[in-house]
C-alpha cells in the first residue's frame, strides 16, 4: 500500500509538470484529492474506512507508528486493533497462542469481554493471559463508567470512545451471558460486506459480552454496536 500511494504521488507530480502523460488514472486521482475523497487507486489496497481524505491520512499515519512501534519495541501492552487490516486474524491468532501456550483445544475456547476503567493511558502492564485491545467506539449506546456497564446515551452524542478491554481466553462453556448484551464490533459504521462461511459480514469482527441492567432487546431494536472506527 505504501508503494501504491509512493508510485502514484510521484506519477501524478510529472503528469501536472507534463513529463508525462496524464492517464484516466491519474485524473481521477487528482479530481477524488480536489473532493477531499481517498482517491480509488489507492481504496484498492486499503483497509474498509468511510473517512474522508484528510482525516483517513492522519489515521493511516497512526497505523504506520503503531506497527513501527511494535517492531522496534516489541509487543504493546495494549493492542490498537482499529489498526490491523485484518483483525479477525488477529483474534484467532490470540486465542491460537493461549492454546498452544497450555496445550489445549482453541475450538473450545473464546473471550470473556472484560471492560477496564480507562482508556490505552491507564494500561501499564501485560495481561498474564490473553491481550488487551483500545481505539474502539459504541454507537446507540454509552460506556457507564461509574456502573461499570452500558447505558443510554447523552444527548445528542450518538457515537462515544469505548475503554481498554481484556479479551481474556476462557473455554467456552464457562461463558456466563446473564445481564450481558452480545454487542457486535465491526470494522466500520457501514456494518455490511461479503458474507463469509461463518455467515457473518466481512465488516464483523467479533462479539463484545457487555453488561447491562436493561434487557438485551432493547439494544438491539436501537443498533447499539461498537465500531473500529468513525465515519470523519
Amino acid at each position: 500500500m505504501l508503494n501504491c500511494i509512493r508510485h502514484s504521488l510521484v506519477e501524478l507530480d510529472k503528469a501536472i509538470e507534463g513529463t508525462v502523460v496524464m492517464s484516466q488514472a491519474l485524473e481521477q486521482m487528482m479530481n477524488d484529492f480536489l473532493d477531499g475523497k481517498v482517491p480509488a487507486m489507492w481504496v484498492n489496497w486499503a483497509y474498509p474506512s468511510l473517512k474522508p481524505l484528510a482525516s483517513w491520512f492522519d489515521d493511516f499515519l497512526e497505523r504506520i507508528i503503531f506497527m513501527r512501534a511494535w517492531i522496534e519495541e516489541g509487543m504493546p501492552m495494549s493492542y490498537w486493533i482499529p489498526g490491523f487490516f485484518f483483525p479477525q486474524g488477529f483474534k484467532t491468532a490470540a486465542l491460537q497462542m493461549h492454546a498452544r501456550a497450555n496445550g489445549l483445544e482453541i475450538d473450545k475456547l473464546t473471550f470473556r469481554t472484560n471492560v477496564m476503567s480507562g482508556l490505552i493511558e491507564t494500561v501499564k502492564e501485560h495481561p498474564e493471559t490473553g491481550v488487551i485491545v483500545h481505539g474502539n467506539f459504541i454507537e446507540g449506546a454509552r460506556w457507564d463508567y461509574k456502573k461499570k456497564m452500558v447505558e443510554d446515551m447523552e444527548p445528542k452524542i450518538a457515537i462515544s470512545q469505548f475503554p481498554v478491554i481484556w479479551l481474556e481466553p476462557i473455554f467456552e462453556v464457562d461463558l456466563k451471558l446473564d445481564r450481558t448484551y452480545e454487542c457486535p464490533l465491526y470494522k466500520t459504521s457501514q456494518r455490511r460486506g461479503e458474507l463469509t462461511t461463518t455467515g457473518h459480514s466481512t465488516n464483523f469482527i467479533m462479539m463484545m459480552n457487555l453488561p447491562t441492567d436493561q434487557n438485551p432487546e432493547n439494544w438491539i431494536r436501537r443498533g447499539a454496536a461498537m465500531l473500529c472506527m468513525t465515519d470523519d
